[in-house]
């Protein structure tokens, strides 16, 4: 039997390389993207751009808006700087805000996914099987579950949030619904429909089909080479932001989406001999790994 020769150390040295002391380019993100969205529905509200101008604006900044959300979820905000470490749940509260995301509950969701890829017990497990029972069955099911608050509290709960996080769970919820009901009382259920709900539902939809779905699929693979893949096809990375790498971000988390790539092609000959899955657009499912030694 041929001996496989571990090369952890070499890629964590790879991984080292591309991780930034601070991860400021994010933060960078994230305040076009709050300032787009929030001119786009300004503008759109006292007609000085039409509802559909805006509706594509902010259809952009929903689904993009989700990346922040994960590099802070990550620490990689702060990155190298510890003592900046509070930088990552400020940014991370005020990305899920138009998201209807709870920070605190889907960090440890988050982290339970990456300690549990592809096993049963893995979050988002929920992804596993066809792209059309996904995109029309479980997708749309676990969306409105965001608007389920006795969901959310399971959730905590199964998650092991604290009783702090817990309650900042049930602020922000609150929060999110006061000023929902509030626009809806106000008489801007148009403005709510377009600008909002139809972006969020279909840039979430988008968003969680290429960081749950498409990365993992078949949802069966386990282990450091196999339980992601990487995916490679003309804008991919742009349009993507980056999690056409998906793999490198389960390989070494510390590295930030903007530098995934320049990771996987340093990395891309051990990937290689340890079998990795490099495909197009749409993946391939599961496969026999080729490892050698």
């Amino acid at each position: 039997m041929a001996t496989v020769t571990s090369t952890v150390r070499e890629e964590a040295e790879i991984g080292r390389r591309h991780t930034p002391d601070f991860g400021g380019r994010t933060l960078l993100l994230e305040a076009s993207l709050l300032v787009i969205f929030t001119l786009s529905t300004a503008l759109a509200i006292v007609g000085t751009i039409p509802i559909w101008a805006a509706f594509f604006c902010n259809l952009v900044v929903l689904y993009s808006l989700y990346t922040v959300v994960h590099e802070a979820v990550h620490s990689n905000i702060s990155s190298r700087r510890k003592s900046l470490r509070w930088i990552d749940p400020v940014a991370g509260v005020i990305a899920c805000a138009p998201l209807w995301l709870n920070y605190h509950q889907h960090k440890r969701q988050h982290m339970a996914h990456h300690s549990h890829t592809n096993h049963d017990d893995d979050p988002d497990i929920y992804a596993r099987g066809s792209f059309l029972g996904w995109v029309f069955l479980r997708l749309p099911h676990a969306l409105l579950n965001y608007f389920n608050p006795i969901q959310q509290y399971r959730q905590c709960k199964r998650f092991n949030c604290t009783p702090r996080e817990v309650v900042y769970t049930a602020v922000s919820f609150s929060v999110y619904a006061a000023i929902l009901i509030a626009a809806l009382a106000a008489g801007f259920w148009r403005e709510v429909l377009f600008l909002w709900f139809i972006p969020w539902w279909i840039g979430q939809t988008v968003m969680l089909t290429f960081f749950t779905w498409t990365p993992h699929h078949d949802h069966h693979e386990i282990g450091r080479y196999r339980n992601s893949r990487v995916s490679i096809f003309p804008g991919a990375n742009f349009l993507l932001q980056g999690q056409n790498y998906h793999l490198i971000h389960h390989m070494i988390p510390s590295i930030p989406y903007y530098r995934y790539r320049a990771s996987f092609e340093e990395m891309r000959p051990i990937l290689e001999q340890k079998g990795v899955r490099i495909e197009g657009f749409w993946p391939q499912g599961e496969r026999k790994a080729q490892v050698t030694g």
